[in-house]
């Protein structure tokens, strides 16, 4: 079982990692941050040998990337957490212009609408921004 995170490097990205790495120790399972920015190979997203792993505040992270040519990260996103077997998705939300407001940020809402476990949508600190 894991935490999988949307990360991409933003206040709202660095937020959803920050708290996916407290859910992954309070319930001691693996945390896993999915870079929607950046891309991986075959190789760094097998579960065996696992992909690159790095720490964060003292606990291991397993790091994966996109590795279709799709453009849809969401897709991708919802498809790796059904691969892992994650049981909870963590993303990051941005508050919205009024405007804005009429829809979530699209991979969000995706995520949010497409996903076979919890999310939990968390915001930025004031302070990131």
């Amino acid at each position: 079982m894991s935490v999988l995170v949307a990360y991409s490097n933003t206040p709202e990205g660095r937020a959803a990692l920050r708290h996916g790495h407290r859910l992954a120790q309070s319930d001691n399972v693996d945390l896993v941050a999915f870079d929607l920015d950046n891309f991986t190979t075959a190789e760094d997203r097998s579960i065996d040998p696992p992909a690159v792993d790095t720490e964060y505040e003292g606990h291991a992270v397993r790091w994966i990337g996109r590795h279709r040519e799709d453009p849809d990260a969401a897709d991708e996103l919802l498809d790796t957490s059904e691969e892992l077997g994650a049981q909870l998705i963590v993303l990051g939300i941005r508050r919205r212009s009024a405007v804005g407001k009429l829809l979530l940020g699209s991979n969000a809402q995706r995520i949010l609408m497409g996903a076979d476990v919890p999310v939990v949508a968390v915001k930025a600190e004031q302070h990131d921004h």
